[in-house]
């Protein structure tokens, strides 16, 4: 059964497991999940935080940050069997009334979703440059000081991919990390002034 081998890896979840689609997805592996949400940065925000989880896929990073108590979880993903397998993850885990699933492009979420989320995952297919989404959401978002936001993305030796920015709008870079060929860049949204 796809999906029936990945499982919660934190949190009040711990050891359940996931479903994924049969394709088309790249979920966050255990280790990536792990990495991420043991950084202190979002360890110390993730209780109760509203969460954004953009270019779901299989929803992942969302259902990790529900685990360890998130608020509430926005999940947006264009394609339709990943939602399906979100919406049955969420069923599953006894999570519907925390989380709410948004079939659409990313590019056309801005009007349709909260703008204030405390933590927002930015994960999205390793072909798309998802540095335009960033630039548009750091001047569309209304992020509460200290909001910090975690972008998963694909490192070419050579060509390919933008390199990712210090700074994008309020948003400012404050760790980066290597995994294989992909990275995880975590930005923290600066006080407005």
């Amino acid at each position: 059964m796809p999906g029936s081998h990945a499982r919660v890896v934190g949190g009040s979840l711990a050891g359940r497991r996931l479903r994924s689609p049969a394709n088309g997805t790249r979920p966050a592996t255990a280790i990536v999940r792990s990495s991420i949400f043991d950084r202190p940065a979002i360890r110390d925000i993730v209780e109760h935080a509203r969460v954004v989880d953009l270019y779901a896929g299989a929803g992942y990073l969302g259902i990790e940050a529900l685990s360890r108590g998130a608020e509430s979880v926005d999940f947006v993903e264009r394609n339709g069997a990943a939602c399906a397998v979100i919406r049955r993850n969420l069923e599953e885990l006894g999570l519907t009334r925390h989380a709410r699933v948004h079939r659409l492009p990313v590019e056309r979420c801005f009007s349709r979703i909260p703008l204030d989320p405390d933590l927002i995952f930015i994960d999205p297919p390793y072909r798309v440059d998802a540095l335009p989404v960033i630039e548009e959401l750091s001047r569309r978002a209304n992020f509460p000081e200290g909001a910090l936001a975690v972008w998963r993305r694909q490192v070419r030796a050579s060509g390919g991919l933008r390199p990712p920015p210090e700074r994008i709008g309020g948003l400012v870079r404050i760790d980066q990390r290597r995994y294989g060929d992909g990275a995880i860049d975590t930005y923290r949204a600066e006080a407005s002034t």
